[in-house]
């Protein structure tokens, strides 16, 4: 009888083992990744990076002057005036509004199955580049009759929804960790043995932590890693999880450590004749 408790708190500590090297990186790829706010509130800061704001602008400007209604001579003098005011562009509402946009639209695109295409409407930055342009030059400059450009195709990866799906459930997943190695101690018929060995427990979740912190960049499937304007975007993602998960998963094998030696002294006094 006492055989069959012991094992069945021996498969309770597995269950919990799982269940608390999932629980860090799933809450916080739900926070960061899954909700849109947490995705905002990290892209938000990109929009300084000058790579970006190039991509952005430069995209403005060769709308403007691939317009086929634009004389020789007009796209001659239009093209140094238009960028100039793309470079003021990127300090004004306009560019940060543009932005926001598109970084909604791509965290959009990458929970929906199916390939898809990052569409971001030009047409307020052209507006902003062309009006101080037109006081320059003597003619009124036609908007392109669609501003609408696809900045980037953003691959299927099915793993990321499936991911998506559960991961709402990763807040509970420590909770029920922790009852389930609390569960594998009361009916355990050598508690002092399962407190060891659900030492043993944290000590693998909190490397597993680690190990995925480490890896991360392995992890990320190469289609969405060294993606055309997505690539960076993921990569800030990368080093961000890599930070906030290196130190917890430290913790949590430090916590597993401290309960090993618990148990193993508890062990040793239980034998001490």
């Amino acid at each position: 009888m006492s055989s069959a408790r012991d094992l069945l708190a021996v498969a309770l500590l597995l269950a919990a083992t799982v269940l608390g090297a999932l629980w860090l990186p799933a809450t916080w790829f739900h926070d960061h990744v899954v909700e849109k706010d947490g995705f905002l509130a990290i892209t938000e800061p990109l929009a300084d990076d000058p790579a970006f704001q190039r991509t952005l602008s430069d995209s403005a400007v060769e709308t403007i002057l691939g317009d086929d209604r634009l004389p020789a001579w007009v796209q001659e003098r239009l093209t140094p005036l238009a960028e100039e005011q793309a470079t003021a562009l990127t300090g004004t509402g306009v560019y940060t509004t543009m932005w926001e946009a598109t970084m909604a639209e791509l965290h959009g695109a990458l929970f929906t199955p199916g390939a898809s295409e990052l569409d971001v409407d030009l047409g307020p930055a052209i507006d902003r580049i062309l009006t101080p342009v037109e006081k320059r030059l003597p003619i009124e400059i036609p908007r392109p009759e669609d501003a609408t450009i696809t900045l980037a195709s953003i691959p299927d990866v099915p793993l990321l929804t499936r991911i998506a799906s559960l991961t709402p459930w990763a807040t509970w997943t420590g909770p029920a960790a922790l009852g389930l190695a609390a569960l594998a101690l009361m009916i355990a018929a050598h508690r002092r043995t399962m407190l060891t060995l659900a030492g043993l427990g944290g000590i693998m979740a909190g490397g597993a932590v680690w190990w995925l912190a480490q890896q991360i960049e392995t992890v990320v499937p190469d289609s969405i890693d060294q993606a055309v304007f997505l690539g960076p975007i993921v990569q800030v993602f990368q080093n961000r999880f890599e930070t906030a998960m290196m130190p917890q998963g430290v913790i949590l094998l430090g916590a597993g450590a401290l309960v090993t030696a618990v148990g193993l002294v508890l062990v040793g006094l239980h034998r001490r004749p």
